[in-house]
């Protein structure tokens, strides 16, 4: 009883509590918010996740878990998990590379109704009602009603014993079994077993709606009745066809056939199995939560993959965790996005509008206070298990030794670099985040391994107004390879070492490895550079090994030191920020055209080649209302003081202090390939009812809308003298709500006056 009320209150904390948003995400008190609007978007819900009667309960949405809900039972199981048996060959179905390895062996036909995806068990439910057990089995993907068969076995008095083959070719058994329930798009039975007879459903008991990719089974009473018992179920999916599952072939699929993997054997037909409640990730495997279905599957048995589900609970309407979420939670969200259905070989491989994260919950955490987040994006050729399975002391280090969740995205694939769909994919985790848990907003740091670095870099420094610090291992500047002076291979639009301006309030730390062939040091030397030529805070920390060193050394004592007690600067008395539009993507929400206090950024002139010269603006706006200088007191950094693992060089710069400086009423700013900016002059801490004076220097003709409430009859004059000046009626135009000003290009000043 006692190990049942520990399960129920984890399982109380840690399950999904959509109220929780509140205050979970960054705010301010006018204009723009940090981020693309898609981070603050009401959740969208995917059809896959729509209940409909008899059934009523919310989804769990924790791979790996269970639950009594409303008189129902549910079963969450993981995504893109459906790989079948180990074969004992080394093999990569589409969306799996080299750094995520499968365990199992089974790949999908070639054919397009089965995309990859089609016996991917998703949900389980079971409801009793007055006449009948009704089942609803929601899968990946449905592009055709007769391609996916699910088998249900159940134990009726839980007594296991010898293994019982599963009916109609499944290929596999399980112990115990006296009843089976074999459905597919257009049909289904029940057979007694071991050797009883086979009873087609009635017509219509079996349904297949592929809007919404769940099949439904409802087996009437009079057929089987578990009355108030408590039943032992295994259940798993295959493919359908002439009656039978679809067993794997020896060696690769065809057009119609699964296929093994392996030329010297076959494999069972099921891809996917139910009720896994402890899938191990142990250090080198596990990267798809399927390594013990793989192997179960590979001995042609479901293993110890079962549920008791008790009807006298159901009747009774009860409502509590069997398996609860713990404090690694393979999370699934709901996404706006739906590029395709199914798992495809290139970028965004995985498609549909279920996606999933793993997010590890700080032990400290708590409904009584926030956490912070350290977002740890993946590698190229890795998923959103990375960490988890190859570097755990990173998740302990960086995520649970700083109180704060823990989190790595899918990025849609495993190459997406954190650009498109993986960038949208990053904002929407985020968003589901904060819909589960109380998040401290001015707590994030943002870390990633190889192709995650250069998503550190490029989500850092595009979004710089989210974060509070940043660490880079082995990362990339551009995307692909840059050895400067040259371009980047993949075009110099994916070059971060063109935003470095917009790090001013994030500091970096970066390792790198001096002998890496995949990210030549060239690169990162460059980026350190001017990092250190603007003034901005950032380490560069350079060891003697190569591209994986590093992570299979798994120390992260220098980077929790570095990240530790670092806040998201609010808004700053200097905004200096640098954007491309080529970066942009407004059809995916996604337009960098704003931090802090300056937004609606638009450059002047958009020719360009993004591959060698990206057409590229650059604002620095500079408010003397805060009393602090621009330029801060810096200090040459030349040794890691103790920090793990030790580096062979360090270099970089650090801030000792920022002098102060008079308050002044007073904005400058400086435009480089800028046409159109926006100011709040409220967040910039300017006062429309004093005295203001305004500079603008730009290379060409720009509008400037200044939003800051002004008292009726201000004036705006020419020059910096509050005591007047020349009348600056046509290019500067004042209403109570602000100013806008058509700055012609050089440097130009005007004052404005309450009266």
């Amino acid at each position: 009883m006692l190990r049942w009320l520990l399960a129920a209150a984890a399982g109380a904390l840690l399950a999904a509590a959509p109220s929780a948003a509140a205050g979970s995400l960054p705010s301010v008190r006018s204009g723009k918010l940090p981020g693309p609007p898609l981070l603050y978007a009401k959740a969208p819900v995917a059809p896959q996740l729509e209940v409909r009667a008899p059934f009523r309960a919310r989804p769990l949405l924790v791979s790996g878990t269970d639950a009594y809900r409303r008189g129902e039972y549910l079963y969450q199981d993981y995504l893109f998990d459906d790989h079948g048996a180990e074969t004992g060959v080394s093999s990569s179905p589409p969306g799996v590379a080299g750094f995520s390895p499968a365990s199992g062996d089974l790949r999908y036909p070639t054919a397009a109704r089965y995309a990859n995806n089609a016996a991917d068990l998703v949900e389980l439910r079971i409801r009793p009602t007055a006449d009948a057990i009704v089942y609803r089995v929601t899968l990946g993907t449905v592009l055709a009603e007769d391609a996916t068969g699910v088998g249900i076995g159940i134990d009726t008095d839980r007594s296991g014993g010898d293994q019982v083959p599963w009916p109609r070719g499944a290929g596999i058994s399980s112990p115990g079994l006296d009843r089976f329930i074999t459905a597919w798009g257009t049909g289904g039975e029940i057979s007694e077993l071991p050797n009883g007879a086979t009873t087609a459903l009635p017509a219509g008991s079996v349904t297949m709606d592929a809007r919404r990719n769940q099949m439904t089974i409802r087996v009437p009473r009079a057929m089987m009745d578990p009355g108030r018992a408590a039943w032992r179920y295994v259940a798993g999916a295959g493919l359908w066809s002439g009656g039978a599952f679809k067993a794997g072939r020896p060696g690769p699929p065809t057009a119609d056939e699964p296929g093994s993997s392996n030329p010297a054997r076959g494999a069972p037909g099921i891809f996917n199995l139910a009720f896994r409640f402890d899938e191990p990730q142990p250090r080198g495997s596990g990267t798809w939560f399927e390594a013990s279905q793989s192997a179960a599957l590979g001995a042609g048995t479901t293993g110890a993959f079962s549920a008791d589900v008790d009807f006298a609970r159901l009747a009774g309407g009860a409502s509590r965790w069997i398996h609860a979420p713990g404090l690694k939670q393979a999370r699934i969200y709901s996404s706006r996005l739906s590029p395709h259905e199914g798992v495809r070989p290139d970028f965004p491989q995985f498609g549909g509008r279920l996606q999933p994260y793993l997010v590890f919950v700080p032990k400290t955490y708590g409904r009584t206070h926030r956490a912070g987040i350290t977002f740890a994006l993946h590698s190229l050729s890795g998923t959103y298990t990375q960490y988890a399975v190859f570097s755990p002391t990173q998740q302990r280090q960086l995520g649970d030794e700083q109180g704060r969740f823990y989190v790595t995205t899918l990025g849609r694939g495993p190459d997406g670099w954190y650009a498109d769909e993986a960038e949208v994919d990053f904002f929407e985790v985020w968003a589901d985040l904060a819909r589960q848990f109380r998040l401290d907003p001015t707590r994030v740091a943002l870390s990633g391994y190889s192709m995650g670095g250069h998503g550190t870099y490029k989500l850092g420094l595009q979004w710089p107004d989210l974060f509070g610090t940043a660490f880079t291992t082995v990362g990339p500047p551009a995307r692909g390879v840059w050895i400067p002076p040259g371009p980047a291979s993949s075009g110099q639009s994916t070059n971060s070492n063109l935003l470095i301006e917009n790090a001013r309030w994030v500091p970096f730390l970066n390792w790198v490895g001096r002998t890496d062939t995949l990210v030549p040091i060239a690169g990162p030397r460059a980026q350190q550079a001017r990092f250190d030529a603007l003034g901005l805070r950032s380490q560069l920390w350079t060891y003697p090994g190569g591209h994986f060193d590093l992570a299979a050394g798994d120390v992260w004592n220098g980077a929790r030191s570095f990240m530790a007690g670092s806040v998201v600067q609010p808004d700053p008395n200097r905004v200096d920020y640098a954007f491309m539009p080529d970066a942009d993507r407004p059809r995916l929400g996604l337009v960098h055209d704003h931090a802090y206090w300056v937004s609606h950024l638009r450059v002047r002139d958009e020719r360009g080649d993004p591959d060698i010269d990206p057409a590229r603006g650059e604002i620095s706006a500079r408010s003397f209302a805060f009393g602090r200088a621009f330029d801060p007191v810096t200090k040459r950094v030349t040794s890691a003081a103790g920090g793990l693992p030790k580096p062979e060089s360090v270099s970089g710069t650090e801030w000792k202090r920022i002098p102060r400086s008079p308050k002044l009423n007073a904005l400058s700013l400086r435009l480089e390939n800028v046409r159109r900016a926006h100011i709040d002059g409220r967040r910039a801490r300017l006062r429309g009812g004093r005295c203001m004076q305004v500079s603008v220097a730009s290379d060409g003709r720009a509008l400037v809308r200044l939003t800051l409430p002004f008292p009726p009859g201000a004036v705006a004059r020419r020059g910096r003298s509050c005591a007047g000046g020349a009348p600056a009626p046509r290019e500067v135009l004042l209403t109570r709500g602000g100013a806008t000003i058509l700055a012609p290009g050089g440097t130009h000043s005007w004052v404005i006056l309450p009266d």
